[in-house]
This record gives C-alpha cells, sequence and structure tokens, in this order.
C-alpha cells in the first residue's frame, strides 16, 4: 500500500514538474517570438525613416538648387548680361573704340555661358550620384566663394573611397545645411571644409572663425530654431550611422565634426 502511495505521489510530482516545464518552454518561445515581432517592427520603422530621409533629403537639395540658381540669375548672370548690353547700346549710340566694346562684351557673354553650364550641372537632381560627394561639396563651396562673403577653403585628405548614394546624399545635405547657417549666422571670414578619408572611418569637418554660440543654452531651449536645427543634423547623422561632434564658444570659432564608418 505504502509503495503505491509512494509510486502516485512520484507521478504525480513528475506530472506537476513536466507541466511547469512546458509551461516554461511555451511562455519562453512566446516571450522569444514577441521580441524577434518587435525587432522586426523596429527594424522595418527604421527602413521606412531611412527612406524617408532619403527622400527628403533628395527634395531639400533640389529646393536648395532652385534657390541658388534664382539668386545666381538675378545677382550674376543678369548683371553679366545687363553690362553686354549697355556696351551694345554704347557702340551703337558713339561709334567710338567698337573694337574694346566687341572684346569686353565677348568676355561677359563667354562668362555668362560658363555660369550657365554651371547652374544647369547643378539642376541635376542626381548631381551627388552622378558626381560623388568630393566633387558635389567643391561645387557648393565655388558657389558659396561667389558670395565673396568668405575666404573659402576645402580640403582633401587620404585615399577617397565612395561611402554610398544613400549616405552620401544625407551626408551632402546636412553640410548644406551647416554651410547655410554659416553664411546667415557665423558672421565669419574664414570658412574650411576638410574630407579626410581614413582606413575604417572617414570624417568630414566644417569650421568657421565666426563669432561662435553657446552649444548647450541653444540646445536646452526647444523653442530656439538654432536648436532645432543643431537636433536635426545630429539626428540624420544618426541614422545613417554617424556620430556629431560640435565644439562652439561665444567669441570663438566653430567647428562640426561627422564621423563615418568605412
Amino acid at each position: 500500500m505504502g509503495s503505491n502511495y509512494e509510486i502516485l505521489l512520484t507521478f504525480i510530482v513528475g506530472i506537476i514538474i513536466f507541466g511547469i516545464l512546458v509551461t516554461f518552454i511555451i511562455s519562453f518561445v512566446f516571450l522569444f517570438q514577441k521580441r524577434q515581432a518587435k525587432h522586426r517592427q523596429e527594424k522595418q520603422a527604421l527602413k521606412i525613416a531611412y527612406e524617408q530621409e532619403i527622400l527628403k533629403s533628395q527634395l531639400e537639395i533640389q529646393n536648395q538648387t532652385l534657390q541658388d540658381i534664382a539668386q545666381e540669375l538675378h545677382d550674376n548672370i543678369g548683371q553679366l548680361l545687363s553690362v553686354a548690353r549697355i556696351n551694345l547700346n554704347v557702340m551703337e549710340e558713339e561709334g567710338d573704340d567698337k573694337d574694346g566694346y566687341i572684346k569686353q562684351t565677348n568676355e561677359i557673354i563667354n562668362q555668362s555661358i560658363n555660369d550657365l553650364r554651371a547652374l544647369t550641372k547643378s539642376f541635376d537632381g542626381d548631381f551627388v550620384q552622378q558626381f560623388g560627394l568630393e566633387e558635389s561639396l567643391s561645387h557648393e563651396i565655388a558657389r558659396i566663394r561667389k558670395t565673396k562673403r568668405f575666404a573659402t577653403e576645402i580640403n582633401i585628405v587620404g585615399e577617397k573611397y565612395s561611402l554610398g548614394y544613400e549616405r552620401e546624399i544625407v551626408l551632402f545635405r546636412v553640410a548644406q545645411e551647416i554651410l547655410n547657417n554659416a553664411l546667415k549666422h557665423s558672421k565669419a571670414k574664414n570658412l574650411t571644409v576638410l574630407l579626410s578619408y581614413k582606413p575604417e572611418t572617414f570624417e568630414l569637418t566644417i569650421k568657421d572663425d565666426g563669432k561662435g554660440f553657446d552649444i548647450e543654452r541653444i540646445q536646452q531651449n526647444e523653442m530656439n530654431q538654432s536648436g532645432a536645427g543643431l537636433r536635426n543634423i545630429q539626428r540624420r547623422v544618426k541614422l545613417i550611422g554617424g556620430t556629431c561632434q560640435i565644439s562652439s564658444e561665444i567669441g570663438k570659432e566653430t567647428q562640426i565634426t561627422i564621423t563615418l564608418s568605412h
């Protein structure tokens, strides 16, 4: 009798342990699948955000290009053609020294043609994809140089390699935003861009010798447009797997360094 009781007790305990074990396994599998599903959702959300950022960057570059073209047509090419028209009017009225006016007008028209060719290149929506980050930034620096508000410089260190179109177009848009901020707010005299190609990492550094700013104060002020701009830059860089280091103080130079893995 006692032996049967022990067998029954052992059987019941075994069933309980087995039930606990099965429950544990089912719970573990359920939690694992739940985590996997959450991970897939997060990965999909990140992919969507990444694709949206690429599209947004493309649209912003095109919009910026249109603004630059309008400004260039008004400030540069429009003035050149106005001078050419004046020269033609003077030749028609006075008739003296025609050779000199013809030579000058020819030079002005050639300059206008070259500027229009440069604008045509800018208008290409796939400029970054076609020419790469380095030439795109060089073109942007040349545009800023024409404003005669800065002494500009762009330096390349190391052997150039591609970071991939998606990362380069976001990086170019970030650089555009930094450069435009410098144009609007820095009151600098010198603007330097450095592209450093290292074996493991790529660094883009943009530096100006302007009035600087208080980083902590601007970042803490949620309503401040500059603070939102800095956060937007950092968010975009993070989205393409990079880091963004901002160094500035009031009355001192501002330096922004973006680092990406190769």
